[in-house]
């Protein structure tokens, strides 16, 4: 129970305030490899706004969002329960920023007509890399900003909230601007551990 979980390393002598909640296995699994501290790592569910308003509370200071980029792209759209039973809203939301990003016409119902996030991307990023590139910083940048909002919304206003995200070959292609320095910080630390050294 990720929530259980979070109390008792929240509630740990040694917890610094950092804490990376990782969605899905492939992120629990890469995440290390990417030099990620193995124990700032917590697996989160489907139920991510509860989560995020747990660990204010619990106070972390600092929280990673690291997940695949189809799956965190719903909090980018306001939507905090991840399970596709309940909410999806994953197209919508992409064609919403390509739309805002100037995207139109045949290519915007193009986008909205894939299978799914990674293959509407990967389409786009044929044809216009660079616009590709920008919705994906833009998706990343809005998942901050909406956590921030949501944790605003319960009274929570002290963590700083980064979003990392990877896509299904395992590469990471997007980091909001708080996600982009946390995880440098915390994986530069994470490598200095492993190889014997840091302060």
């Amino acid at each position: 129970e990720a929530l259980a979980a979070l109390r008792l390393r929240a509630a740990a002598a040694d917890f610094g305030g950092d804490l990376v909640l990782v969605i899905g296995e492939n992120g629990l699994d890469l995440a290390p490899q990417l030099g990620l501290p193995p124990g700032l790592l917590l697996k989160a569910g489907n139920w991510l706004g509860p989560l995020l308003v747990a660990a204010a509370e619990a106070g972390v200071r600092r929280l990673l969002l690291f997940g695949y980029q189809g799956k965190l792209i719903k909090l980018a759209g306001g939507i905090f329960h991840t399970h596709h039973h309940l909410a999806d809203g994953r197209a919508e939301v992409l064609t919403a920023f390509a739309a805002l990003d100037g995207l139109g016409g045949p290519a915007l119902a193009a986008l909205h007509g894939a299978p799914t996030v990674e293959q509407a991307l990967a389409a786009l990023g044929a044809t216009d890399p660079g616009r590709a590139e920008r919705l994906r910083q833009r998706v990343a940048a809005a998942i901050e900003q909406r956590s921030l909002d949501y944790l605003a919304r319960y009274g929570q206003v002290g963590m700083a909230v980064g979003a990392v995200l990877f896509d299904r070959s395992r590469q990471l292609c997007a980091q909001g601007p708080v996600g982009r320095s946390l995880f440098a910080e915390l994986a530069g630390a994470g490598r200095a551990d492993r190889d014997g050294g840091g302060t």
